[in-house]
């Protein structure tokens, strides 16, 4: 019937599911029927979504990246020491405090964004970062940096589930994986940004990148002016005030569903499973991020023996060049290899990759640019292909506190990761290097778990 509820259409996307992927489906299968509802023409604009999402990851990885653009001359000035070794012990710490940070923030807000929306909660997120961001530039030790930092892990970490969870669900569900890459170019254009205002402002001390970084405060009146909440989380909302409204004895098995934790929901016996495999890939994703990529600018002021304003800056413009290309290639490469050949591939090519640069140059040369650059490429398609995957794994009525649990349980692991690196550079006297390619064997473990991905369903399950 035209406009009723497509029950042939809803079960047929059942009975296309792969056969580990049916049994968790049982549970769900009344949920997802009722909310394929009718879709009227007031939910937001795509194109704003894509362009507030995008405006949101450029200003995440801005003010992600600043510490790791600054981290020698800031901690030399926080701690009094310019010792190799003591500046990556306490960066070790102010990067650890960040990203456990960022996994409390994107559990937390991750929550809030299934409890009350989308855009609100997009825009309080994207302030909490931008102005701990600026309280940054105030720091006169290293553990006021941390617990800046600490906040300003906690704002990201909520913007960037929420961001990708927001769009997968308005984009259509045809090109969506290839909307999903262009916004994965906004953290490579974030770092960018930073590299940029490195070389113009760099000189006039560290503390002005901070200042800076209280720019997408601003982002937050075109958010609040241009976006509504997705239809489908209006509609979950409204049956979820419906269900309230029925005595707990006389509510329907889809009723409990509908109102069960999303928390509890995600360790259940239908998402256990699932729960744990995209958690591990995460994992090794956002470990060899912070705990080996994250000591590349120092790893540059060491093998110049100086500030290297300048070399620190053109490195990162070609890992960051590289990052936008895997947004940019992306959603091409996920649509011709599928999910897990494109992860298992593109962790393999970075480990290499990763290595190959820390293990072949003791002193800096332009050479380190090719390397440079397949490093931001390989290693961030892995996050461009999660943001695209996660969404459809789970339910509308929880979709934004799971991408908030898995995709940033790895940011605890990765804090752990981290302290062990400083520790490491101690161990291998001073060599970021070395430390770092000890680390990034994370990589391969990424390649193994990959092959253990449970399938999607190729769209949004109750869309």
């Amino acid at each position: 019937m035209a406009g009723g509820l497509n029950i042939e259409g809803a079960t047929s996307s059942v009975l296309e599911l792969p056969p580990e992927a049916q049994e968790e489906n049982k549970v769900t299968q009344a949920v997802q029927l009722q909310e394929h509802q009718p879709v009227n023409e007031d939910g937001p604009k795509p194109w704003h979504v894509l362009l507030a999402t995008w405006l949101g990851g450029v200003f995440d990885g801005f003010d992600s990246s600043i510490f790791a653009m600054v981290l020698f001359p800031a901690m030399s000035e926080l701690i009094g020491s310019k010792s190799p070794s003591e500046v990556g012990v306490y960066g070790s710490y102010v990067i650890a405090l960040f990203l456990v940070g960022w996994a409390i923030g994107a559990a937390f807000f991750g929550a809030l964004a299934d409890k009350i929306g989308r855009a609100k909660t997009l825009t309080l997120t994207i302030l909490v970062y931008a102005l701990c961001t600026g309280l940054c530039a105030t720091a006169h030790s290293w553990w006021e940096m941390g617990l800046y930092r600490f906040l300003v892990g906690a704002g990201i970490g909520g913007e960037m589930g929420i961001g990708a969870v927001f769009l997968s669900e308005c984009w259509p569900k045809k090109s969506r994986i290839h909307a999903v890459g262009i916004m994965a170019t906004s953290l490579g254009c974030g770092y960018l940004l930073t590299a940029s205002l490195n070389l113009l402002i760099g000189g006039f001390g560290w503390r002005w990148l901070f200042v800076a970084g209280i720019m997408p405060a601003f982002l937050t009146l075109y958010i609040r002016s241009k976006l509504k909440e997705p239809e489908n989380f209006n509609r979950v909302q409204e049956q979820r005030a419906e269900a309230l409204k029925v005595h707990h004895s006389e509510r329907t098995e889809e009723q409990h569903e509908l109102l069960k934790s999303a928390f509890k929901s995600l360790v259940s016996k239908e998402n256990l499973r699932k729960t744990c495999i995209v958690s591990a890939l995460t994992s090794c994703a956002i470990i060899a991020w912070w705990a080996v990529l994250s000591w590349i600018p120092s790893w540059i002021n060491q093998i110049t023996g100086d500030l290297a304003i300048e070399q620190r800056s053109h490195v990162m413009f070609f890992k960051d060049i590289g990052m936008i290309m895997s947004g940019l290639l992306g959603g091409l490469i996920i649509t011709k290899l599928g999910y897990r050949k494109c992860m298992g591939w593109t962790f393999t090519l970075a480990f290499i990759a990763t290595v190959g640069m820390f293990m072949s140059f003791k002193t800096f040369t332009p050479l380190i640019f090719p390397f440079i650059f397949a490093v931001g490429f390989f290693a961030h398609v892995p996050f461009v292909l999660l943001w695209g995957y996660i969404p459809e794994l789970y339910a509308t009525r929880m979709r934004s506190t799971a991408f908030g649990v898995t995709y940033n349980v790895g940011r605890l692991v990765a804090a752990i990761a981290t302290l062990i690196s400083g520790e490491l550079i101690k161990v291998f006297g001073g060599s970021y290097a070395m430390a770092a390619s000890s680390v990034a064997g994370i990589f391969l473990l990424g390649t193994v778990v990959s092959f253990f991905m449970p399938k999607p369903c190729g769209k949004m399950i109750d869309s």
